[in-house]
């Protein structure tokens, strides 16, 4: 019997100190992890857009106007162009003039924030002499460019 409980007291032992064994670190390193993102920006939501007046259509003067929204986001600051030409039907053209904003063709955005926001593209159009433009359609295009700055 004490042979018993000197094997039992042993195993307890053996149990115990097998427990309290705790792995020894020998080594470590670390690293720094990073990435660059580059800026990025995208246009949505323009579209297609007419002209119409108040006035009498195709009298001399008639001033006509229209406009269309837009959506830019950005990740970080943009500069934003438009560029457009005169109104054609062939070749006959009305004076035409466009802004970004009800201002002009072109604005920043704010430095070192991100963009989303909405703007508005607009046209005037104001037509000469009766004489001095055919009845018709008349289209043009625009293009609104987004940079680097």
């Amino acid at each position: 019997m004490k042979l018993t409980i000197k094997k039992i007291a042993l195993a307890a032992t053996i149990s115990a100190l097998a427990f309290n064994v705790q792995a020894v670190e020998l080594d470590s390193d670390s690293a720094t992890v990073s990435m660059s993102v580059g800026l990025y920006a995208s246009l949505t939501g323009l579209d297609d857009f007419s002209l119409s007046t108040s006035d009498a259509d195709g009298e001399a003067g008639a001033t006509y106007n229209g406009n269309d929204d837009f959506n830019l986001e950005s990740n970080g600051q943009v500069h934003v162009s438009m560029s457009g030409g005169n109104l054609a039907n062939g070749a006959d053209s009305v004076a035409t003039t466009y802004s970004l904003d009800s201002a002009s063709t072109a604005f920043d955005t704010a430095a070192g924030v991100i963009h989303n926001a909405s703007h508005n593209v607009s046209a005037q159009a104001v037509l000469g002499a009766i004489s001095a433009q055919k009845a018709g359609a008349y289209s043009g295009s625009i293009t609104i460019t987004v940079s680097s700055i």
